[in-house]
């Protein structure tokens, strides 16, 4: 069924104590050799001593996710290849040394010569006490994750860094985590749908001008305070345009923490629910100019002039979840009127009936 077999065919032992690298590496060479191919990896615990390589074309293949176990004890990754495409890793944890110790990184996917990370498909993968980025693509496009789970990390959760596209994310997780669970570095055009987050430092950081990103569905649970550049803020825009929130969630309890802070942009929230107790639910700066849809929000917002919400009629002018610079659409005045804390006025700031 599959082409080979670490066990049957490399003579690797599989109990988590015999140096299993040599099969494992070997079996990846040969599919390299015959252009490509996938390797099975049977039930069972497999250390390694040595990151392994892995090529392109290649389908690293385990029994189930908590069946197959590859492990190591202080390498600087799991799996370290550059200019690979084409990789797909199905039914395997990654177990590190845990974040107590010195080291121990998970998986890189760098590039050196070539434009983009292509076609890269992970389904059914944990990650777990890992001291150093999860999981790092440099420039991923047209991939995919799909129940990805990140337990435990000294770094980011998923770090996907230099641009990329087309990239989709399914039911992916990231928790505890001492940076951010979703590190999204001038990503374009790529969504994450039902995608989860919990006690990180920023859950879902969108940073270097990401554009067109929807996060849909996604909820950010406990993040909390673990430096000053990772303070506990579920989600964190920084530029870019086309940038969209859609159903997304947070519940938090920290003090100088934030449901989402927006830095510059122009994204648009819709249906944000956030729960419990944070300095601000949302807050942006004087370069952002979001929109913003009918929010649910349990602490207070911190917005400037510029924020987009409804439109409707003089009488359907929404009275709850309002905050200074709130903009309304009045279809019987034929103009955009805003909230200034106490009273609905124009744009040159005298108050409307």
């Amino acid at each position: 069924m599959f082409g080979y077999n670490v066990k049957d065919d490399f003579n690797a032992i599989g109990d988590g104590t015999n140096d299993d690298t040599s099969a494992i590496q070997n079996a990846l060479n040969a599919a390299n050799t015959a252009g490509g191919g996938t390797i099975y990896i049977p039930a069972g615990k497999y250390l390694i001593t040595t990151s392994l390589t892995v090529f392109s074309n290649t389908t690293l293949q385990g029994a189930a996710q908590n069946a197959t176990i590859i492990i190591q004890n202080g390498l600087s990754a799991h799996i370290a290849s550059k200019d690979a495409n084409y990789i797909s890793i199905n039914d395997i944890t990654f177990k590190g040394p845990g974040m107590d110790a010195s080291w121990g990184g998970g998986i890189i996917l760098d590039r050196e010569n070539n434009g983009n990370t292509e076609g890269i498909n992970f389904k059914n993968v944990t990650l777990s006490g890992i001291v150093g980025n999860a999981l790092t693509v440099n420039c991923p496009i047209t991939s995919s994750f799909t129940n990805v789970k990140t337990v435990g990390v000294v770094g980011d959760g998923f770090s996907f860094i230099s641009s990329g596209t087309s990239v989709v994310m399914n039911n992916c997780y990231a928790i505890t985590c001492t940076q951010s669970g979703y590190n999204l570095s001038q990503l374009n055009y790529s969504t994450l749908n039902a995608c989860a987050v919990e006690v990180c430092g920023i859950g879902f950081n969108l940073n270097n001008n990401c554009n067109n990103i929807s996060l849909i569905s996604c909820g950010a649970e406990d993040d909390v305070y673990r430096n000053a550049d990772y303070p506990g803020i579920d989600y964190k825009l920084i530029g870019g345009v086309g940038n969209s929130l859609i159903s997304c969630y947070s519940r938090n309890n920290v003090d100088n923490g934030a449901g989402i802070v927006l830095n510059g942009g122009n994204p648009t929230i819709i249906g944000y629910r956030q729960i419990g107790s944070c300095a601000n639910s949302i807050i942006d700066d004087s370069n952002t100019h979001v929109t913003l849809i009918s929010p649910s929000l349990g602490s207070a917002v911190n917005l400037q002039p510029g924020t987009v919400g409804q439109s409707g009629a003089s009488s359907n002018r929404p009275t709850t979840n309002l905050f200074v610079g709130y903009q309304y659409y009045d279809t019987d005045l034929k103009k955009t009127i805003w909230y200034s804390g106490t009273d609905w006025c124009d744009a040159v700031g005298t108050t409307v009936s």
